[in-house]
C-alpha cells in the first residue's frame, strides 16, 4: 500500500489538472470565438497542443512556481490545503479543529479507502474499471497489430528522407501511420487510376505528417486505458480530432497548387464513393456515416470556405496562449499539490487538533 499511494497521488492529480485544462480549454475557445481567428483551425489547434504540452509538465511547472513563491514570497502558501489552514488559524473559518482537519484530509482519506478492500462496492467498481482499462489496451494493441500488417504487406511506391509513400489493395482511404523509424503514409491502389484524387489525397496526409498530428493521436489512443472515464480527457480528444482534420484541410489549400474548390469537390466526391461500397468506417478521414459524420463533414467543407487569406501574428498569437496555458497550470498545479511537510500552520493546527481532543477527553471523564 505505501508503495502505490504515491502512485495513486500522482494520477488523481493527472486527472484533476485535465479538468482544469478542459475548463481553460472552453474558456480559451470562447474567446478566439469572438476574434478573427474563430475560422483559422489552424492557430486552434497549435494552441491546443501548447496546452496539451503544458499539461505533460505541470508536474515541473508546480515545483517552479512554488520554488519561486519560496524565495519571492517567503512564508506564502501555494497549495489550497496551506491557505486553509492559515486562513483557519487567522479564524476566518469557524468550525471545531477536528473537524477541519477531517475535511482537510479528505483526499487522503479516500485514497486510504479505496487501498484498503473494506468496501465492496466500492472494490467491485474499481475491478470493473480495470477490466475496462485492461480491454482498451487489448484493443490499442489489436488496432496496432492491424495497421502493422496493413504496412507490411503493402509495397513502397516512393521514399524520401523521412517518409516512405505505400499502395495497398487492403485499403480504400488513405492514411498516415508513425513506425519506429520512419513515417508511413498508405494509400489506396486505385488512387492511381485517378491523379487528381491521388494528388489531394497524398497533399492530405503528407500535412498530417508534418503537423506531426499522427503522433499526437498516438499518445491520445496510449492514454485512453487509463483515463476513459475522465470527461475532460474524452473532450480534448474530441476537439483535438476535429481540430486535427479542419487545421489540415486549411493548411493544404494555402499551398501553392491547390485549389480550394477542387479539394472540396474531390472531398466530397470521394465521401460519396466510399459510401456506395459501403465501407465509410476509416482512419483519418471523416465521411457521412451517421449524424455526427455528417456534420463533421459540413465543417470541414465550412473550413475550406473560411480559410484565412493571411495567418497574420500566427506566432505571436500562439506564443501568448502557451504563456497563458502555463501560467494558468502552474498555479494549478502547485495549488493541488499534496504537501508531505509539516510547515508551521501545520504543527500548529495538529497542537489545536491535540488540545481539542484532550479536552474532550477530559470532559467525557
Amino acid at each position: 500500500m505505501t508503495a502505490v499511494k504515491p502512485v495513486l497521488d500522482a494520477y488523481i492529480e493527472l486527472n484533476l489538472v485535465l479538468v482544469m485544462s478542459a475548463l481553460v480549454w472552453s474558456g480559451a475557445r470562447f474567446v478566439l470565438s469572438r476574434t478573427a481567428l474563430r475560422h483559422n483551425y489552424v492557430v486552434q489547434l497549435r494552441a491546443l497542443k501548447a496546452l496539451c504540452v503544458c499539461i505533460l509538465l505541470s508536474p515541473f511547472l508546480a515545483v517552479g512556481v512554488a520554488g519561486l513563491a519560496g524565495t519571492l514570497l517567503p512564508g506564502q502558501a501555494v497549495g489550497f490545503g496551506d491557505i486553509a489552514v492559515a486562513a483557519y488559524l487567522r479564524g476566518d473559518i469557524a468550525m471545531p479543529a477536528t473537524q477541519f482537519e477531517a475535511l482537510l484530509n479528505t483526499r487522503q482519506r479516500w485514497v486510504e479507502v479505496a487501498l484498503s478492500g473494506e468496501y465492496p462496492l466500492l472494490t467491485a467498481t474499481i475491478a470493473i474499471a480495470v477490466l475496462i482499462s485492461a480491454g482498451l489496451a487489448l484493443r490499442v494493441g489489436r488496432d496496432a497489430l492491424a495497421i502493422h500488417e496493413t504496412v507490411r504487406t503493402s509495397f513502397v511506391w516512393r521514399r524520401s528522407a523521412c517518409v516512405d509513400i505505400r499502395l495497398s489493395d487492403r485499403i480504400t482511404v488513405p492514411f498516415a501511420v508513425r513506425g519506429l523509424r520512419r513515417r508511413h503514409v498508405v494509400l489506396p491502389s486505385h488512387l492511381l487510376n485517378t491523379p487528381r484524387d491521388l494528388r489531394f489525397a497524398l497533399a492530405h496526409e503528407l500535412e498530417h505528417v508534418r503537423a506531426r498530428d499522427v503522433e499526437w493521436e498516438l499518445g491520445f489512443e496510449l492514454l485512453r486505458p487509463i483515463l476513459f472515464w475522465n470527461p475532460a480527457y474524452l473532450v480534448l480528444k474530441h476537439h483535438f480530432s476535429r481540430l486535427r482534420e479542419l487545421a489540415c484541410d486549411q493548411s493544404v489549400i494555402t499551398r501553392k497548387g491547390i485549389d480550394a474548390r477542387d479539394y472540396t469537390a474531390c472531398l466530397l466526391d470521394y465521401c460519396a464513393r466510399t459510401v456506395s461500397r459501403g465501407s465509410p468506417r476509416v482512419l483519418n478521414v471523416a465521411l457521412v456515416s451517421g449524424g455526427k459524420a455528417k456534420r463533421a463533414l459540413r465543417q470541414r467543407v465550412l473550413a475550406l470556405t473560411d480559410t484565412p487569406a493571411v495567418q497574420a501574428r500566427l506566432t505571436t498569437v500562439f506564443l501568448g496562449l502557451t504563456v497563458l496555458f502555463a501560467f494558468v497550470l502552474a498555479l494549478g498545479s502547485a495549488s493541488i499539490r499534496e504537501t508531505g511537510d509539516w510547515s508551521h500552520d501545520r504543527l500548529m493546527l495538529s497542537t489545536v487538533v491535540n488540545l481539542e481532543r484532550l479536552e474532550a477527553r477530559n470532559q467525557g471523564n
